[in-house]
Formats: C-alpha cells, sequence, structure tokens
C-alpha cells in the first residue's frame, strides 16, 4: 500500500529522514508508537542507504535467508523465524541481493519501547547490535492483526493499534529475554495441533520442516524441538508415520493400485512405500494385501 502524507510524519520520527520514493516497494503500516514495514517486489532505498541509523527500535522477523545487513562492518543474515534486533543509533545497512527481501521490519518509538522495558528485571544498559532471538509463537498473530487494522482503518481503529503496539512489544521483549510461562507452554501446543492438522490435510503434498515451522509461527529448530517434546517424534517421523497409517486404510479399502497408494500417500515412490510399511508392520504392502485377499489378515481387525 502506499505511503499516505499524513503518515509520513510518524513513519520518518520512526525511521529517520526516508521519502516516498525509497518506500516505493514497501508496504507502510503505521501506529502512534510502532510501524510495520514488509518489502514487497524490492528492497526498500532507504534501508540500502549505506551507514545509516534509526531513532528508534528496529526487529526483524524474516521469511527466508537471502537478507543481510552490515552492522558497522560486521555482515549478519538474518534468519528465518528469527528475531533480529538493533538499537536506535546503530549504524547500519542492508545488502543488496538479487532477490527481493521476505521480512517484517518491526519499529518501536524508543521512549515507548524503554518505558515497558523498565518493567522487566533485565538492567537499564541494554544495546542490541544484531542479536538473534527466538520468536515468540504469538508474535506473528499480532503483527497480521496490526497490519489488517492499519490497512482497514476501521472507526476506533488507532485505539486497537495502540493495544495492539504495547502487545507486540511486550512480546517482542519476552521473546529476546526469554519470558516464558505456562500459557506460552499451552500456546506452543496449539500451535504444534495447527501443524500437526496441516499435516494430516496435506499429506500427499512436498512438506518441510521450514514451511511446518512457518505455519507455527516458530523458527525451524525451536519448532522441531517442541514437535517432539509434544508427539514423540520428529516432524519427518510423523509424517512418515500417518502416510503408512494412511496407507494401510488404503490397503484394506482395496479399490486402487500400490502404486497409486504411494503417490496419494505423499510417498515418491513404491520402494520408499514399501521400506516405510515394512518397518511399520513387518510386511510389505503387497504381501499385506495378497494376506487379506487370503482371509489370513482380517479387514476388521487391521
Amino acid at each position: 500500500m502506499s505511503v499516505m502524507q499524513e503518515d509520513l510524519v510518524r513513519i520518518r520520527r520512526l525511521i529517520g529522514s526516508v521519502d516516498k520514493e525509497q518506500l516505493r516497494h514497501v508496504d507502510c503500516f503505521i501506529g502512534e508508537n510502532v510501524g510495520i514495514f514488509m518489502p514487497v517486489g524490492g528492497a526498500c532505498f532507504y534501508a540500502l542507504t549505506p551507514l545509516h541509523s534509526h531513532p528508534s527500535y528496529m526487529f526483524v522477523l524474516a521469511f527466508d535467508e537471502r537478507t543481510s545487513f552490515d552492522i558497522q562492518g560486521k555482515v549478519l543474515s538474518v534468519e528465518p523465524g528469527r528475531l533480529f534486533s538493533l538499537s536506535p543509533g546503530i549504524v547500519h545497512h542492508e545488502l543488496p541481493s538479487d532477490f527481493p527481501p521476505r521480512y517484517m521490519a518491526v519499529f518501536i518509538d524508543r521512549e515507548f519501547f524503554e518505558q515497558e522495558l523498565v518493567k522487566y528485571p533485565v538492567g537499564n544498559d541494554i544495546t542490541f547490535h544484531g542479536e538473534f532471538s527466538d520468536a515468540a509463537s504469538g508474535l506473528l498473530p499480532l503483527l497480521q492483526r496490526f497490519i489488517v487494522e492499519s490497512g482497514n482503518r476501521l472507526p476506533g481503529f488507532e485505539t486497537v493499534l495502540e493495544a495492539l503496539s504495547l502487545e507486540i512489544c511486550h512480546s517482542i521483549i519476552r521473546s529476546i529475554f526469554r519470558f516464558t510461562s505456562e500459557a506460552c507452554g499451552i500456546s506452543s501446543r496449539m500451535e504444534i495441533d495447527r501443524a500437526v492438522k496441516y499435516l494430516h490435510i496435506n499429506i500427499a503434498e512436498k512438506i518441510s520442516v521450514e514451511k511446518l515451522a512457518e505455519i507455527a509461527h516458530m523458527s525451524p529448530s525451536h519448532f522441531s524441538r517442541t514437535f517432539k517434546h509434544e508427539t514423540g517424534r520428529s516432524p519427518m517421523d510423523y509424517l512418515s508415520l500417518i502416510r503408512t497409517e494412511r496407507a494401510k486404510k488404503l490397503l484394506v479399502a482395496g479399490d486402487k493400485s500400490i502404486t497409486d497408494i504411494a503417490f496419494e500417500c505423499g510417498f515418491n515412490n513404491v520402494s520408499y512405500l514399501s521400506a516405510c510399511f515394512k518397518k511399520k508392520y513387518k510386511i510389505t504392502p503387497s504381501a499385506y494385501r495378497k494376506s487379506l485377499r487370503k482371509g489370513i489378515i482380517s479387514k476388521k481387525n487391521s
């Protein structure tokens, strides 16, 4: 969305002396103390400006590994699903890339952030120089709600943005300093349930840990650890298990070839299906089907 003139003053208060032309590839969503910026189809030209800094705190939540920053001569590449933090006044610039960047940059007014930060026992002398932290599972939904509210501008939107700004600020602080609670554990469980539901619905599709982590609003490493804690299996082991169980049900139904079953259940070939099936059921799919037809194995008990 294009930058409206009335938002430009707020944008400059958060980012610095930027102009509309530098933001032509950027969607901007602005509140009184928080702004969210998303490059679309190209880089932010202001972000590429060498040796600049911002008057506010900057937090970047990336969706791929293609964005890097030069921070006072040190090059850091953003990590998908993790939060990249930079304090006001830290000189830096984004490095050019052959691909359009995919991230959300969250800018929080300095005074606003620091007045909320003092509510935590983390000390007063804190400066972020591009450190990474796992984003809280609820952060991305908050950012998405902020974007929708800012974009729609329904009556009362400024009050809602103010409330969301507080939630976003505290979610970021808790992410960085690893403040967790029982409620966070419940939230993580719900996010894992969402990923499990996605696995069952899209069982025939090519699925990666990175995709599942994105659905669960976690970094891939945090997602893998949490998934195994909740299910007792790694994400890919769980996927293999439900694919094999689905294949067994289709074999019992008896109206499809083993080749068709393999592809319908997401296996690349019959050999891979056979290996997984034999590992779980101690029999190959073809031998299992023959036993069903001969009555050696009962369909009722399968």
